[in-house]
């Protein structure tokens, strides 16, 4: 019995380390994970009244976007020796039980902090919080290996949710940074 146990914590003690190793606050001062939040807020975050993707750098939707970096938590963060960094936020979505999405995230910031690249990976389902930690740093982990996500698009995974977006419908356009129908895509070409 005591074996069993010993080992039980074991293995849990080693997926504890493992999944916590791309953890954002074992990564990153509270001040950094703040500047990454804001460098992005624009793109992760809903627009605000009369905001459009046209707009939105405008400075009067600066206090609304400092405002709504406050909803976002940065889980995950991973920065390669290419320069790139890979991060993951998190946010309390609509729903009667407390659930939350998470996005992944790829960019690349210069000398000075300001994007040069910049795309949205995945966004997952809404889930409750313990749920949305599993999957999400699941899927942050084979996000910084540049392993194939596809099969945990909904297309693919069967009645086990995983990603909402990218899917059949939906893809993320690097250009524009935005969420786009994949039929705008091919009539804009």
């Amino acid at each position: 019995m005591r074996i069993s146990v010993f080992i039980f914590i074991v293995i849990m003690l080693a997926g504890c380390a493992k999944s916590s190793r791309y953890e954002a606050k074992y990564q990153l001062t509270p001040k950094e994970q703040d500047e990454i939040i804001l460098t992005t807020i624009r793109y992760i975050g809903h627009l605000p009244k009369k905001g459009t993707h046209e707009n939105k750098f405008e400075e009067r939707f600066d206090h609304y976007y400092s405002q709504l970096a406050k909803d976002f938590t940065l889980d995950a963060y991973h920065k390669d020796a290419d320069g790139y960094e890979y991060f993951m936020v998190s946010r309390v979505a609509p729903s009667l039980k407390v659930k939350k999405v998470a996005t992944g995230v790829k960019m690349k910031r210069n000398q000075i902090g300001e994007l040069e690249y910049y795309e949205e990976v995945f966004r997952t389902w809404k889930f409750e919080e313990e749920e949305l930690r599993n999957k999400s740093l699941m899927l942050f982990s084979m996000m910084i290996r540049e392993k194939d996500l596809a099969p945990y698009f909904p297309q693919n995974s069967g009645k086990e949710e995983y990603i909402e977006f990218p899917d059949l419908y939906v893809v993320y356009d690097v250009d524009d940074r935005v969420w786009k129908m994949k039929s705008q895509l091919s009539s804009n070409d």
